[in-house]
């Protein structure tokens, strides 16, 4: 029995909000790499954001180290970025543990974080890390998933997202709905939602046809 938690951390001082804030925008974090520097990676994706306008404000944003660019585009970009942060820890934290993050969203005030706990006690204790740390560790959401069965190693939210977007049409041809109209169901933005389902179908494709293949 797993744990999925959704939860914020408050705090204007986490990596990327002063890009947030200069851009008035959202960015979506795909993936935390702890590094053998200490510096954590972030790969992180923006929507509808010109690229020049985003590494013009990485550039002047204080924790980033470095950037790269992966994907650039104005529909879709894609970035990893080093990060020098007092929140060294707190990462290190998350990827030690035996956890999942399965996104989060970076805005002007913190982040808004979906992450996957094995149980309780982990998610406490990444708790009481973000609360040393002087971060607000605030709960939206928390619910019981169980592996194995008819699942398909699908998370709770990534089921959700999928049968949503079912139901909606987004999977219809020609498409009665769109990221947008889904998102709204869900209560996510479009790049969140966007995300799930190409994790989600990423792990039905793993666990079904191209189980064989392992």
């Amino acid at each position: 029995m797993g744990l999925v938690c959704e939860f914020e951390l408050e705090s204007s001082d986490l990596p990327l909000c002063d890009t947030v804030d200069e851009l008035d925008a959202v960015l979506t974090v795909d993936n935390v790499v702890s590094g053998t520097s200490g510096r954590p990676a972030l790969v992180f994706s923006a929507t509808g954001v010109d690229p020049e306008a985003l590494e013009d404000a990485l550039r002047r944003d204080d924790c980033v180290v470095e950037f790269t660019a992966m994907d650039s585009g104005v529909v879709e970009s894609r970035y990893r970025a080093v990060i020098d942060t007092a929140y060294v820890e707190m990462y290190a934290e998350l990827v030690d543990r035996e956890t999942y993050p399965m996104g989060a969203l970076v805005t002007a005030h913190g982040w808004k974080v979906s992450t996957q706990f094995a149980d309780r006690a982990d998610l406490e204790a990444f708790r009481d890390i973000c609360q040393a740390s002087s971060l607000t560790f605030c709960p939206h959401r928390l619910c019981e998933t169980e592996h194995g069965g008819d699942d398909y190693g699908l998370t709770v939210p990534q089921r959700e997202a999928l049968l949503a977007a079912r139901r909606r049409g987004y999977f219809d041809v020609p498409r009665t709905a769109d990221l947008a109209d889904v998102s709204s169901e869900l209560d996510v933005t479009p790049s969140a939602l966007s995300e799930r389902l190409r994790r989600a179908t990423r792990t039905l494709v793993d666990n079904t046809v191209a189980s064989s293949e392992r």
